[in-house]
């Protein structure tokens, strides 16, 4: 039976060799990293004023909203993932048509 051989193949540009003889360069940074607080926003959706992390938690399970940073990595929605009907795409522009038109109508006359 043979032995699996497991290789790392370093990103710093090293050359190949086995993982058992791999030793990681050492990163210049050890032990704790401490973030700031958020700054304080005024939310677009009630005009209040949230300060720091518990209260973008606070103004997001409010609204039920997520952060735009939270969203990162999933798809992306495309172009033509309308999934209504035909009909109703169609009943939507006429509609759409006429509240144009009545609009322009309103202020023409």
């Amino acid at each position: 039976m043979a032995v699996k051989q497991v290789w790392v193949y370093p990103n710093d540009g090293s050359p190949p060799c086995l993982k058992s003889e791999y030793r990681a360069p050492e990163t210049p940074h050890k032990g704790y990293t401490i973030l700031n607080d958020l700054p304080d926003f005024v939310s677009p959706l009630d005009g209040k004023l949230y300060s720091g992390r518990a209260g973008l938690r606070e103004h997001n399970k409010r609204h039920d909203v997520v952060p735009v940073a939270d969203l990162k990595g999933l798809p992306y929605l495309q172009s033509n993932s309308d999934t209504r009907s035909t009909q109703e795409k169609r009943a939507d522009a006429a509609d759409r048509k006429q509240q144009i038109i009545n609009q322009v109508n309103r202020y023409v006359r």
